[in-house]
This record gives structure tokens, C-alpha cells and sequence, in this order.
């Protein structure tokens, strides 16, 4: 990839990801609801919080990634010649970081400050994304495409896929599965 391709390739991947804050964040709020929406159906639940868990609100965040970023690279791999190995990286690290911060944030505020409300949990998500967004953005853009870098990105996006399935019919007696009072 010459230097003006490259350099194309970064300019989308910006704009991309930019759209990526508002779609991934707008997709999220409705999730929250479709469980109950939609009669409580267990395959529903597979894919949208069935409880009030910290852990169950991140399936808010892993779905609207997997898919955002998943379908961006499927329809402009072409056409941007969007490196797969990159894409992957920065991906997983949009997630990690975002899931990392809405966790640290909603535990910070409920044992560290002693305050809960749903404004306080809301304003995670609108603070997580955009910062998970950017550095997943400056990865695609400084990355070097390494073999060993989409390894531990696809096994952890599965791993917390199959948690997320799994865990919705059998959480484990930890704090993040617990439903607050």
C-alpha cells in the first residue's frame, strides 16, 4: 500500500469509526429494553441484557462492536483495502477498553463513591465509546499487522461471546453477575 493509500485508508477508518460513536451508542439503548420487549424470549437474551448485572449490560457494548465493526470490514474491505489484521486489532481494543471502562465506572461510583442511579450508569456508555472508539482508531493507524495480534484479538472476541451466551443461563456467583439492589 503506497502512502496515499495508506493515508485514504486512515481518513475512512476515522470517519468510519466517528459514525461507529453514535450507531454503537444509539444501538445500545434500545438493547437495553428488547428483553423485556419482546417477552422475555431466551434466544433474545443471548444477544440483550435479561437482568440488571453489570455483566448483562455489557452485551449493550460486545454485539453493537461485533457488528459495527464486523459489517464495516465485510462491505469496505475492497473498495479501502482495509488490512484484516488491523482491523481486528483495533477492534478488540475499542471493546476491551470499552467494557474495562464501563466496568471500573460503575464500580467506582457504586462502592467507591457510594452513589447509583441510571443516569450515573448511562453516562458510562457516552463516556466509554467515544474513548474506546479513538484508540481504536490510533491502533488501525499505528499498528503493524502481526499474526499473534489477530490470534489474541479473535480468541477474545469468541471468549466473550461464548461468555455472554453461557453466562446468561448459568452466571457464577461473582459480584459483576450479581443484580444490584
Amino acid at each position: 500500500m503506497n502512502t496515499h493509500e495508506r493515508k485514504q485508508d486512515v481518513i475512512f477508518t476515522r470517519r468510519y469509526q466517528w459514525l461507529g460513536l453514535v450507531v454503537i451508542s444509539l444501538l445500545s439503548i434500545p438493547l437495553h429494553f428488547t428483553y423485556e420487549w419482546l417477552g422475555q424470549q431466551a434466544v433474545i437474551g443471548l444477544f440483550t441484557p435479561t437482568n440488571e448485572s453489570i455483566w448483562e449490560h455489557l452485551k449493550l457494548i460486545y454485539w453493537p462492536i461485533v457488528l459495527w465493526w464486523g459489517i464495516g470490514f465485510i462491505v469496505f474491505r475492497n473498495s479501502k483495502q482495509l488490512s484484516w489484521l488491523k482491523w481486528l486489532t483495533a477492534a478488540t481494543v475499542s471493546l476491551m477498553v470499552i467494557m474495562a471502562f464501563i466496568v471500573g465506572w460503575y464500580y467506582t461510583w457504586v462502592y467507591g463513591i457510594g452513589k447509583s442511579s441510571s443516569l450515573i450508569h448511562m453516562s458510562s456508555l457516552f463516556i466509554a465509546v467515544p474513548i474506546g472508539q479513538l484508540l481504536g482508531i490510533h491502533v488501525y493507524r499505528v499498528v503493524k499487522p502481526c499474526f499473534i495480534y489477530q490470534v489474541i484479538s479473535l480468541i477474545l472476541f469468541i471468549l466473550f461471546g461464548v461468555m455472554f451466551i453461557y453466562f446468561t443461563f448459568a452466571a457464577p456467583d461473582l459480584p459483576i453477575f450479581v443484580i444490584p439492589n
